[in-house]
């Protein structure tokens, strides 16, 4: 039997994923000429810290979040750079006998984290998206 915590954790996961993917669902049927974002500063509102290290136009965030949105829903394609790293972590945790639950809400607020910040930048290149239309409200 699942404790309640378990089950609270995975709702709030779910209702993160689908809020991103709302997100990013949203921001594709909103861009309908991505090439109108390239060149566009990423800057978010000056109250987001991650502004100060965004690298890249909004043409870099509209398909980084589009992959992203992908492994979402049809789950991960681990990239040839990324399998040295992650066969380093699994024997690493094999050596270490760790806090798997520990560990579990470590990542768990990690990805609910980036979720939110994922979530944010899909909807601020939306909005982005309708100033340089000149739809903005």
């Amino acid at each position: 039997m699942q404790s309640a915590e378990f089950q609270r954790h995975r709702s709030c996961l779910a209702a993160a994923l689908g809020k991103y993917t709302s997100a990013v669902n949203n921001m594709e049927e909103m861009v309908m000429l991505p090439s109108l974002l390239r060149d566009e500063q990423a800057m978010d509102e000056p109250s987001d810290t991650s502004a100060q290290y965004s690298a890249g136009d909004l043409y870099d965030y509209y398909t980084m979040l589009k992959s992203i949105r992908n492994v979402v829903e049809c789950g991960p394609v681990i990239p040839e750079n990324y399998k040295a790293i992650i066969g380093a972590s699994k024997k690493t945790l094999e050596k270490e006998d760790p806090d798997l639950e520990v560990l579990f809400h470590i990542h768990l607020t990690g990805l609910s984290d980036v979720l939110s910040s994922l979530t944010k930048k899909a909807n601020m290149l939306t909005r982005r998206y309708k100033e340089i239309l000149g739809l903005a409200n």
